[in-house]
């Protein structure tokens, strides 16, 4: 895959910019030792190696992406249907954004 990767860079600080992100980065950086710490802590207790169903996984991770995109105001969160809760639809800087995306290489596979 080749695409410009200024342009993903650029797409990048508009979203590291936001609070949402700077969350997400500290997260990717805590969640995995905190969950080794629970891990280690557990097996050090018991002797034995631990079983998923004891794992607590908690985080932001789940909805960040989504989170981000709102909070940068690249999507509109609007309410959904009969089978859905929300719906999500681009703002104009979002399109802005897609199309340089684009231009810049970055969806073609």
């Amino acid at each position: 895959m080749s695409y410009n990767m200024s342009t993903v860079d650029d797409f990048a600080v508009l979203l590291e910019a936001t609070e949402v992100m700077k969350q997400v980065l500290k997260s990717l950086k805590e969640e995995p030792a905190h969950l080794l710490g629970d891990i280690c802590r557990e097996y050090q207790r018991t002797g034995q190696s631990v079983p998923d169903h004891h794992l607590h996984f908690v985080g932001y991770m789940g909805e960040a992406t989504l989170k981000a995109l709102l909070s940068a105001g690249l999507i509109r969160q609007q309410p959904g249907g009969r089978l859905s809760l929300y719906s999500y639809e681009p703002t104009p800087e979002g399109l802005e954004q897609y199309e340089r995306l684009k231009a810049g290489g970055f969806y073609k596979k």
